[in-house]
């Protein structure tokens, strides 16, 4: 079968998001690219959620109510047990596609049979059409190769909602991990462990900031999952690459406590940082930060 004519199942886990899913759901139906899935897996809206997706009229879309999980990782499995496509995407309920992602995404695999997965450029935005951060500085060209290390160091943007892989992989890599929330850099990480990939540097993924992000609420969490997800891959990485990947984790984590007001634990992180890299300046530049912020009364 040509991978042009291959379904891909497309799994979106959703929990009150009535606010935003219908649009999420048109950008997926104004694809170029015809031949999909949708399966929306909800985990226990409280909103009118159903109502909104069941008042969509497309056989492509199929709702399925899983009951309050509240764990990423299970509510995706349970739409990977449901797929019937050969190629597999994901879709956060709040976020955009460009219309011509889902094909460029298959052409990309049509061209690299070596690859297992492919992810795409994109940007964050609170209004539509109006890009803040970019993912990558790059915005074209294609990248075709192992990416292990370089999702250590900082150079992949880890969101499923930008992937798309061959349904064969889960084979090899298995489904996503269930035991905590941190699961989509480490769902790709483990597929890049196993497989080459391809980046498409274009930005084609769009993720809505709002106040009740699933990763506003959770950040702090999801900081520590993360730190013990690299310690998990210690044995796999070169030493300088591990270290670095932690010294990172624990500068941003001491940033992000800053933004939210906690001086003591950013100076904790920011000393953290120092031990694993005692010759580099950055901490004790921001752990002064810190201490002048706490003076200030900041």
């Amino acid at each position: 079968m040509d991978i042009t004519d291959q379904k891909v199942s497309i799994i979106m886990p959703t929990y009150n998001r009535a606010a935003y899913i219908t649009e999420t759901i048109q950008s997926i139906q104004h694809q170029t690219y015809p031949n999909w899935e949708l399966i929306i897996v909800d985990d226990g809206s409280e909103d009118n959620t159903e109502e909104i997706v069941t008042a969509i009229k497309d056989e492509r879309l199929q709702f399925y109510k899983a009951g309050r999980i509240g764990i990423g990782g299970k509510t995706k499995n349970i739409g990977l047990q449901k797929a019937n496509g050969e190629l597999i995407s994901f879709m956060d309920s709040d976020d955009l596609w460009a219309s011509t992602k889902i094909e460029k995404q298959v052409e990309s695999l049509r061209r690299y049979p070596e690859a297992g997965f492919s992810l795409t450029g994109g940007y964050n935005f609170k209004k539509i059409n109006e890009p803040l951060e970019y993912f990558y500085k790059q915005k074209e060209g294609i990248r075709f190769d192992n990416i292990f290390i370089s999702c250590f160091k900082s150079e992949v943007a880890g969101f499923t909602q930008s992937l798309m892989l061959r349904k064969e992989c889960l084979a090899i890599t298995g489904p996503f991990k269930e035991l905590n929330s941190f699961s989509d850099m480490d769902f790709i990480i483990s597929l890049a462990s196993k497989f080459k990939a391809i980046i498409l540097y274009e930005p084609l993924f769009f993720r809505r900031l709002h106040d009740v992000n699933y990763s506003n609420l959770n950040w702090e969490k999801w900081h520590y999952q993360g730190l013990d997800m690299i310690r998990s891959y210690k044995d796999s990485l070169p030493s300088s690459v591990f270290t670095d990947a932690l010294f990172r984790s624990h500068i941003n984590l001491g940033e992000k406590y800053l933004k939210h007001g906690k001086k003591g634990k950013a100076i904790q992180q920011f000393l953290t940082a120092m031990n694993e890299k005692p010759f580099n300046i950055i901490p004790l530049k921001k752990i002064a930060k810190a201490i002048i912020y706490l003076l200030n009364g900041k």
